[in-house]
């Protein structure tokens, strides 16, 4: 339960941050950072057994219907990138309250903390569904960061999320090949398959596949090009998606899969291939930038290519190596990032030409930052050093031919020999070079450099006591490879070896680098390419956007006629054709029921009357009611049928549906167009025979078939399972509750998506006009003239003549409202055993709304702006919450019940509450929207004006 428990309280961190937030401010980083702090002390003893040899795992039912298993597994290689995770997370919180100026920061920490939470669960997922979910989530975690950094952080973070959305792809198909050829989610026993020995193309596709997703989040050629591009985020935020967080993730999930494919070549010549040449590409990018933060973006590149090369080595000796390297790199990494950002803030710029020689102005930050850069550059007796010497060695056991070790080897010092330079760029560039700094650039604050210089300058004495690494990095490499039986061993000194001499090389070459530092710097500095990666991505976005538009342009049209004609045509050629075929091969059942009752033919005679009549009719008005009377007709003809639910449903989806109607149509001519149509015979056509295909399928399906299987398992166990016996609603709030939660979701965006869309639209689209049309003539009535009386009021004819209509109305309002409602309760309350239910009563309680609205004497909206807004969120809440609670019964929204004396609880009750303020607040933003004038800046509280203010106004 230990890891229920941390991924518990992870998750609580980013809720507490809220109210903290609205307290401290900016300083909430102070306590976050320290509650990761004992987050992490919480899990020593744990950490202790992991050392020693015992994972721990947990397991629980998920989706037991799809035989998920929410799989939890914590073991060497995960203890890792926790401990990075939660550490350097907490020192960047530390850091960012004085890095921030201003400005409370609540995004941040919000999302920041939510994304430790991410990371923590995706390397603790021990099934595979799990791990995709997590990966995705630290996705959206990097792009909410990087987006939330102004203007420039918008493009940077969509093509951050272009880059790790391929990754995510690829993984999501690894993920499904694997359970379809394993049979099973879990992560350690898919892992354990016979398949990846017997099927080897199997193995070298998932390897693949694998290898892509790794290199998307960890910046490998080609995905290299959003790490540089995010660098408009935060300093904080790029400390710690960069040094511990998203790159690590890809390390992580290249580490977890080489157990499997370490022998397959693809995945060794992707790996250290892919691995080396971004090493060098990204060494000598860095190389030649000037400012900073790039620098450190690019250097970041160039070290995840040598741990990525290292891990395709794919021996034990390499992965403890890519292991050590991957701590040292978050440490001194992280620690440059926020060095780099004292250096910003203190300076007022972090481009190389501009800044001054800050050694001594700021001394400290000078300290630290040498030190950090002597890590990353493997100076000894940095950690970094240690770790550089591991990886060059683990380079000579590179497979393949004889050259490929050497080769391997060359490669990696001629990255290192350019890391030396960049990293001799930055210190000479930012400190020693240039001229003395204003006396107005100081050191930074201790709350800064402290948190920022930390991770960095304990690498120094770790180097001395570097076998306390021993035990852990162990323990990782047996979770890749639990039969290991062989030991890893760290030392300052391992004598004269073939990559210490290399590493000597490296210092020669670097070091001739940096003291003509002055002579190379035009070379070094001029452009490579003529455009970064992300004018490149830039470019392919604008191509593929002229080549989409091409293809649309091919069936694009803007009359809707375009389009619906050819789904009718389609759509009556298919269901006719069906429908004959059946009655030619004698498939057509008889009639199960009469259909012949004098009722029908009433029924037929006015819909067919009617639909004639609203074709031809010019008045807007005339086709409302027309259209409402057919409604109505279909609505007698249900309850005929004795579907009491459905029919009470229909006929005030009528009622609210005419209403809203003739809202809309205040605000149109009174006339349709008189004009004759060259295309509308042709419309006419399509329009009767989608109508006789229509009448033809209905015929001949409905009626001539006896009751199914499903329809029998509804009446016979509805009673049972869910304690009611309405089974409308039951199938509604119960059995299908999962697809009526959509639906919900739907209807609320849909009231969301009409005030964005109509507030958007310019006033004057809103106000009646006359069709400009000379063929369309239309009848439009002007507003009423206004008069000036002797003392200067304003007198409208028009508001008499309305108090004087909505007279009865509003005196029928005390008494009849009240009822309404009352209603709407029962009709609540009931329906789960008898005709009710959330939707109808809420479209009872719309029609009280609705009422209140049309007793006015002016328009006015029915409530405040936000009431229905919080309606709607409520009520999909409301529902969500009702879905969590079926998970104490075993999943979600599974349906519970009891009974309190006589009275029956059932949790679609709860749900019932979320669909009946979802839909009032939909109908609310109906009545709000269009029931009101059009101009902008009504007063919030207009609803409750009376009658003499309505008059005043």
């Amino acid at each position: 339960m230990i890891l229920v428990w941390l991924l518990a309280a992870l998750a609580l961190v980013p809720l507490i941050s809220l109210p903290l937030t609205g307290r401290i401010g900016r300083r909430t980083g102070y306590p976050l950072g320290v509650v990761f702090l004992l987050i992490a002390a919480a899990l020593v003893p744990t950490a202790r057994d992991v050392v020693g040899g015992t994972p721990v795992t947990f397991s629980a039912p998920w989706v037991p219907s799809l035989g998920l298993e929410l799989g939890l597994r914590l073991d060497g290689l995960s203890l890792v990138f926790i401990a990075l995770a939660l550490v350097i997370g907490a020192l960047v919180f530390l850091y960012s309250p004085t890095y921030f100026q201003s400005g409370t920061q609540r995004g941040f920490y919000l999302i920041m903390s939510g994304f430790t939470f991410s990371m923590v669960a995706f390397v603790l997922s021990d099934d595979l569904v799990l791990m995709f979910l997590t990966w995705e989530l630290t996705s959206l975690a990097s792009f909410l960061l990087i987006a939330r950094s102004g203007q420039a952080g918008e493009p940077a973070s969509m093509r951050t999320m272009l880059m790790t959305f391929v990754g995510g792809l690829t993984l999501l198909a690894a993920v499904g090949l694997t359970i379809a050829r394993t049979g099973t989610t879990d992560f350690s026993s898919a892992m354990a398959s016979d398949v990846w020995q017997s099927d080897p193309a199997f193995t070298a596709v998932v390897a693949v596949l694998v290898a892509v997703a790794g290199f998307s989040k960890a910046a490998q050629f080609p995905f290299h090009i959003w790490l540089p591009d995010a660098m408009a985020a935060s300093t904080p935020v790029s400390a710690y998606l960069h040094a511990a967080a998203v790159v690590k993730a890809g390390i992580y999930l290249l580490m977890r899969f080489t157990a499997i494919f370490h022998g397959v070549p693809i995945w060794t010549i992707l790996l250290v291939g892919v691995g080396l040449f971004t090493t060098c590409l990204g060494a000598w990018f860095a190389l030649q930038q000037t400012d900073l933060k790039k620098l450190m973006a690019y250097s970041t590149v160039s070290q995840l290519g040598l741990i990525t090369a290292t891990i395709g080595v794919g021996t034990e000796f390499a992965m403890a190596a890519a292991v050590i390297h991957t701590i040292a790199h978050a440490g001194f990494k992280s620690g440059l990032f926020m060095l780099m950002g004292i250096v910003d803030h203190q300076a007022g710029t972090r481009m190389i030409d501009r800044l001054p020689a800050l050694r001594h102005a700021m001394p400290w930050t000078f300290a630290a930052t040498a030190i950090g850069l002597a890590s990353m550059a493997g100076i000894p007796p940095m950690l970094g050093f240690i770790s550089k010497e591991k990886m060059f060695a683990a380079f000579l056991e590179t497979p393949g031919p004889t050259f490929v070790p050497g080769l391997a080897l060359g490669v990696a010092a001629f990255g290192a020999v350019l890391t030396f330079a960049y990293s001799g760029k930055i210190l000479f560039g930012a400190f020693i070079d240039g001229d003395e700094p204003a006396p107005s650039v100081q050191e930074g604050s201790w709350l800064t450099i402290a948190p920022a210089a930390l991770p960095i300058v304990i690498g120094l004495p770790l180097a001395f006591v570097v076998s306390v690494f021993e035990g852990p990095v162990l323990a990782a490499v047996r979770a890749v490879w639990p039969d290991y039986e062989g030991s890893v061993s760290f030392y300052l000194w391992h004598g004269v070896t073939v990559e210490l001499v290399v590493t000597l090389g490296v210092f020669v070459a670097g070091t001739a680098i940096i003291l003509r530092r002055a002579r190379l710097r035009p070379i070094v500095e001029h452009p490579t390419f003529p455009k970064d990666g992300a004018a490149v991505l830039a470019t392919v976005n604008r191509w593929l956007d002229r080549q989409g538009m091409r293809l649309v342009d091919l069936v694009r049209a803007d009359y809707p006629s375009r389009h619906l004609g050819p789904m009718l045509v389609s759509l009556a050629v298919l269901i006719g054709v069906g429908s004959l075929g059946l009655w030619l091969v004698d498939e057509v059942a008889p009639l199960q029921s009469g259909l012949n009752r004098p009722v029908d033919l009433g029924i037929l005679v006015i819909a067919v009357v009617g639909t004639l009549a609203l074709c031809r009719t010019r008045s807007r008005i005339g086709g409302a009611v027309l259209l409402g009377g057919i409604g109505i007709a279909m609505t007698v003809q249900i309850f005929t049928l004795g579907a009491a639910d459905v029919g009470l449903t229909q006929l005030l989806v009528e009622v609210l549906t005419v209403i809203v109607i003739m809202l809309v149509l205040r605000k149109l001519p009174l006339e349709f167009s008189d004009g004759i149509h060259p295309k509308n015979r042709r419309n006419a056509v399509i329009a009767v025979g989608a109508g006789v295909a229509a009448a033809l399928a209905s015929f001949t399906l409905i009626g001539r078939r006896e009751r199914s299987a499903v329809a029998d398992y509804y009446v016979e166990n509805a009673p049972e399972v869910t304690g009611g016996d309405n089974i409308v609603n039951v199938i509604l709030v119960e059995f299908r509750a999962l697809d009526t939660f959509g639906e919900l979701v739907v209807l609320g965006m849909a009231g969301i998506a009409i005030m964005a869309v109509l507030a958007t639209i310019p006033r004057r689209f809103l106000d009646p006009r006359p069709d400009p049309s000379p063929e369309s003539p239309a009848t439009y009535v002007p507003p009423p003239v206004v008069e000036l009386d002797a003392k200067g009021t304003r007198a409208y004819q028009a508001l008499e003549d309305t108090r004087a209509n909505t007279e009865a109305l509003r005196l029928l309002q005390k008494p009849l409202v009240p009822v309404l409602i009352g209603i709407s309760a029962v009709l609540f309350w009931r329906g789960h055993n008898a005709p009710g239910g959330g939707f109808i009563a809420a479209l009872v309680a719309a029609c009280a709304v609705a009422y209140v609205y049309m007793a006015k004497t002016a328009d006015a909206p029915v409530s405040r702006p936000r009431t229905p807004v919080f309606l709607i969120a409520g009520g999909v809440l409301t529902a969500l919450a009702a879905g969590f609670l079926g998970y104490t019964s075993g999943q979600f929204l599974e349906p519970l019940y009891g009974y309190l004396g006589p009275i029956g609880l059932y949790s679609s009750m709860l749900f019932d509450v979320g669909v009946y303020t979802a839909v009032l607040g939909l109908v609310m933003v109906a009545f709000n929207v269009l029931g009101t004038p059009s101009d902008e800046g009504q007063e919030p509280d207009s609803a409750a004006a009376t009658d003499e203010e309505v008059a005043r106004r």
